[in-house]
């Protein structure tokens, strides 16, 4: 990503382009292919045939190493290669990317389909999948240190002041830390909160915004701009667009970087829910507010700020139910260090294993 960035400024100073004119990826301007999606939304086509015929040459070579990608892994599913990769998990993998793909065919072709093309989506998408799902990963492993450290300090000065929690902690750490656990809920209701608002909102939120400004295309580019937001003129002129259709373009696009996100997040931990279009849709407000309003006190921090909050509490909310009903299954003896073995450990929400490690595991 820092090289892309260094790329499109270097380019810029050689070329003397003071807006972006071309995909920096694939040097195509954006006079070869933007005319005919002006074109589809001059003339209102409803055909997504031609939608997807007006695409860049950068949309065609992502979707074509989409397709290659899929036929690859289902052909490894179906051969014998890996046990642990069934066609079994091809069908989750597929059905991941069908959710994805429905949530954005409802936010874009449904219902702004005119406000933003599909080529503008597909490198959205893209952004969101393949470029700030590793950066997240990075950032939050780094952010899950210092936050881990500032846990782990919390919990020495407990252990100062109980010697003879110190003491079991040295013969017997594993029960010792589930009566950590269980005596102490402040310190892993303090470690969950770190993890939920700073490791996963914090990261993840700005990771998305920046992932938004990462890419450029011509569809969100400063434009001649009606006023009639209504457009009861029946369509916007050439090179004209409303206020009201710009702002709808800016939430489709943060939206498909963060459903991009997600389902890359979701095949790597199995989430479901759609907090992060939400909190992106959530971002595009602060965004419209600063870029088409013209209101410059809305800085990163009033635009984000909605967005961790949201997200943040989901989180937290999940982390804290996961560890009260561990606790109670400690306080019951129903935990997995008990001497009866039971058939169904393997379903439990958190082991003993996961107590000592809690306050680092939760939010990476």
């Amino acid at each position: 990503a820092c090289a892309i960035a260094q790329e499109e400024r270097e380019i810029e100073r050689l070329t003397g382009n003071i807006e972006p004119k071309m995909d920096y990826i694939t040097f195509e301007p954006f006079s070869e292919y933007f005319p005919a999606i002006q074109h589809l939304n001059e003339t209102q086509t409803r055909s997504f045939v031609q939608h997807a015929k007006a695409i860049s040459k950068l949309s065609v070579k992502l979707l074509k190493n989409l397709a290659a990608v899929l036929a690859i892994l289902v052909l490894f599913a179906l051969s014998d290669i890996d046990k642990t990769f069934t066609f079994a998990n091809m069908i989750v993998l597929l059905l991941t990317l069908c959710q994805a793909f429905f949530l954005e065919y409802l936010i874009w072709w449904r219902w702004n389909r005119f406000d933003i093309s599909f080529d503008s989506v597909i490198k959205f998408f893209a952004c969101g999948f393949l470029l700030t799902t590793p950066m997240a990963m990075i950032f939050e492993l780094i952010v899950s240190i210092v936050t881990g450290l500032i846990s782990m300090v919390a919990m020495i000065f407990i252990l100062v002041e109980d010697s003879e929690l110190l003491d079991k902690l040295q013969t017997d750490p594993k029960h010792a830390m589930k009566d950590l656990a269980v005596g102490h809920p402040a310190l892993f209701i303090f470690s969950l909160f770190l993890n939920a608002f700073v490791i996963a909102a914090l990261c993840e939120e700005m990771i998305k915004y920046f992932g938004y400004w990462m890419v450029v295309t011509p569809d969100l580019l400063p434009q001649k701009r009606s006023n009639d937001t209504n457009n009861e003129n029946g369509g916007n002129t050439p090179n004209t667009k409303s206020v009201r259709s710009t702002g709808s373009g800016i939430t489709v696009a943060m939206c498909s970087v963060a459903l991009g996100f997600a389902c890359c997040e979701t095949l790597i931990a199995r989430s479901i829910f759609p907090v992060h279009p939400l909190c992106a849709a959530i971002q595009s407000i602060g965004v419209c507010k600063r870029d088409l309003e013209g209101q410059r006190g809305v800085g990163i921090g009033r635009i984000i700020s909605p967005a961790i909050l949201l997200h943040g509490s989901f989180d937290f909310v999940l982390m804290v139910a996961a560890y009260l009903q561990q606790v109670e299954k400690i306080k019951e003896g129903n935990d997995d260090d008990s001497d009866i073995p039971k058939e169904d450990d393997s379903d439990a929400v958190m082991s003993e294993e996961d107590i000592p490690t809690l306050v680092f595991s939760f939010g990476m």
